[in-house]
C-alpha cells in the first residue's frame, strides 16, 4: 500500500531479523483466507512470506519478472492485478494483488500483495452457465483456456475448440468480436471481449438459433453476460484488494495491544488539529500519561498482567475523550492525548477523571498514573508542542509521581 506504514517503517529501520514482517503475513494470510501474502525488499531483494525469507527475486528468473514490471510502472500505479497458477498446485489459479510500497520522500522501496484462490469465480462462471444456458470461459493471450466453470469439454486452448486458425487469431487480435463456428455439426455463435486488468479474453458461447430477431437477441444477452461476468470478476478482485488495504491500514495505525492509536497515525491528527487551532483561534491541550512503577509490574507479576494494566487504562482514557479527540499509545507505558477545543482547565479536570476512576477499579495489579498537560503555543512546532508536555510529565515522575503538572 502507498501508506503502508507497518511494512514501510520495518523496512526503513534496519530490520532486526524477518520475525516481526513473517507475522504481520502470517496474520494478513490467516485472518483473510488468502493463499498467500508477502512483502518483497528492493533493498536485498528478499522475498518475506508467512514461511519465512522464501528466496532472493532475481532479473534472471523469469518467475520473479512480475516485480520489476510493477517497479518500473508509471508512479500513479500504485498497484496491479496479476493472475498466474497456484506454485503449489498447477491446475489452481490465483490472482495477485501486487502493490508498491514507498518511503516517506517517495523513493520505491518494494512491493507488498496477496494471492487469492478465484473458485469464487468458478461458481459464478457455472452459475451464469446455468441460468442462461451458454458456455462461459477464459483464454490468455496464447489461446489457452484458463478459467472456466463445470460442465466444460475437455479441450484446452481455443484453437482446439475452433479447429480453425484463422478464426482464432480473428479472437486473439481484437478486443472486441462475435464469430461462429461448426462444432459436431451445430453452428455456434462466439462473443469475445478482452479484459485488460487480467489480460485475458472472456469468451461466451451459444448453439445455433433459427430466426433473426432470436439471432439479435442471443448477441445482446452475451454482450451482457460478458459485461456482467466481467464486473463480477473485476469485483470479486478488488474486494480482496479493499479487504486487505482496510486490513493494511488498522495493522498500520492501531497498536494492537491497547487498540489505541499509534504514533505514525497520530501525527497526521494532530498537525490537522493544530491547523484548525490556529484557524478557528482555539485552544489545543496535549496530555502526557504514564503509568507509575510499571517496570515493577511487569517483574512482579510478569508482562501478561503488565499487558492487562495497559489495557485497562487504554479504556479508560477512550472512555473520557470525545470523537474529536485522539487517544495514542506513545510507546510503552506511555499515552498521548489530545483534546480539541479544550483549555488548560478543562484538560486537568480530564486528567482528574482518569485517575479517580482508576482509583476506584478493582482490577489487580493496581497502579497509578502521572500526567504532564500543556496547551498549544501560536506558531510553535509540533515538536516543541511534544516536549513541553513531556516536560511537565517528567517533572511529575521526579516530585513523587501519581500526580498532574501543568507547563504552559
Amino acid at each position: 500500500m502507498a501508506q503502508n506504514t507497518f511494512v514501510r517503517d520495518w523496512e526503513l529501520k534496519g530490520k532486526d531479523g524477518p520475525g516481526e514482517i513473517i507475522k504481520y503475513l502470517n496474520e494478513i494470510q490467516i485472518k483473510y483466507k488468502m493463499i498467500t501474502s508477502y512483502f518483497t525488499s528492493d533493498k536485498n531483494l528478499n522475498y518475506y512470506h508467512p514461511n519465512g525469507v522464501i528466496e532472493k527475486i532475481s532479473k534472471e528468473n523469469k518467475a520473479d519478472s512480475w516485480y520489476f514490471s510493477l517497479k518500473n510502472t508509471p508512479e500513479s500505479q500504485m498497484y496491479e492485478i496479476a493472475i498466474d497458477y497456484d506454485t503449489s498446485n498447477a491446475n489452481k489459479i490465483t490472482i495477485f494483488i501486487n502493490h508498491k510500497v514507498y518511503d516517506y520522500n517517495d523513493n520505491f522501496i518494494g512491493a507488498t500483495g496477496v494471492g487469492l484462490a478465484l473458485d469464487t469465480v468458478e461458481n459464478l462462471i457455472a452459475n451464469y452457465q446455468n441460468r442462461y444456458h451458454r458456455t462461459i470461459y477464459f483464454i490468455d493471450k496464447e489461446g489457452k483456456i484458463v478459467l472456466k466453470g463445470g460442465q466444460f469439454n475437455h479441450s484446452s486452448t481455443l484453437s482446439d475448440r475452433l479447429k480453425n486458425k484463422k478464426l482464432t487469431q480473428s479472437v486473439l487480435n481484437t478486443t472486441s468480436n462475435t464469430i461462429d463456428y461448426t462444432h459436431a455439426g451445430k453452428k455456434i455463435y462466439l462473443n469475445s471481449r478482452y479484459i485488460k486488468e487480467f489480460d485475458w479474453f472472456l469468451i461466451v458461447e451459444q448453439d445455433a438459433i433459427n430466426s433473426e430477431e432470436e439471432l439479435t437477441n442471443t448477441f445482446i444477452i452475451n454482450i451482457f453476460l460478458s459485461l456482467l461476468v466481467t464486473i463480477g470478476v473485476l469485483f470479486i478482485a478488488h474486494l480482496a484488494f479493499n479487504n486487505y488495504q482496510k486490513n493494511l491500514v488498522t495493522m498500520a495505525s492501531i497498536d494492537k495491544l491497547s487498540g489505541l492509536l499509534n504514533r505514525q497515525a497520530f501525527e497526521p491528527i494532530i498537525l490537522n488539529n493544530i491547523e484548525q487551532s490556529k484557524r478557528n483561534q482555539t485552544h489545543l491541550s496535549l496530555m502526557m500519561l504514564d503509568i507509575d512503577f510499571f517496570k515493577k509490574v511487569n517483574d512482579t507479576y510478569r508482562h501478561l498482567a503488565g499487558d492487562k494494566v495497559i489495557k485497562y487504562i487504554s479504556q479508560i482514557c477512550k472512555s473520557h475523550v470525545r470523537e474529536s479527540d485522539a487517544v495514542c499509545r506513545w510507546g510503552g507505558e506511555e499515552f498521548i492525548i489530545m483534546l480539541a477545543d479544550t483549555s488548560l482547565d478543562g484538560a486537568k479536570n480530564i486528567a482528574q477523571r482518569i485517575q479517580e476512576t482508576l482509583s476506584k477499579t478493582t482490577v489487580e495489579p493496581k497502579v497509578t498514573i502521572s500526567l504532564g498537560i500543556t496547551v498549544y503555543q501560536p506558531d510553535e512546532s509540533l515538536n516543541s508542542f511534544i516536549v513541553r508536555a513531556d516536560d511537565a510529565l517528567y517533572e511529575v515522575k521526579h516530585n513523587g509521581r501519581n500526580c498532574i503538572k501543568i507547563k504552559k
